[in-house]
């Protein structure tokens, strides 16, 4: 399998993961139901970099 074949899961892994991370520390430590708007739209836009820089080297591959 080629490693460029499914570019997709890396960037939801990377986003889907902390954020879930981040809403059960919320959840059982700071007993809140939700996380900042900031960290995640920094997240949103970090892995779409990723993504896009990911799309480029599989174009150039």
């Amino acid at each position: 399998m080629d490693l460029f074949e499914r570019w997709w899961l890396l960037p939801t892994a990377l986003f889907v993961v902390p954020l879930l991370a981040g809403l059960v520390y919320n959840f059982f430590f700071k007993h809140r139901y939700g996380m900042s708007q900031h960290i995640v739209l920094a997240l949103f836009v970090s892995v779409c970099w990723l993504a896009a820089m990911v799309i480029v080297l599989r174009a150039v591959h």
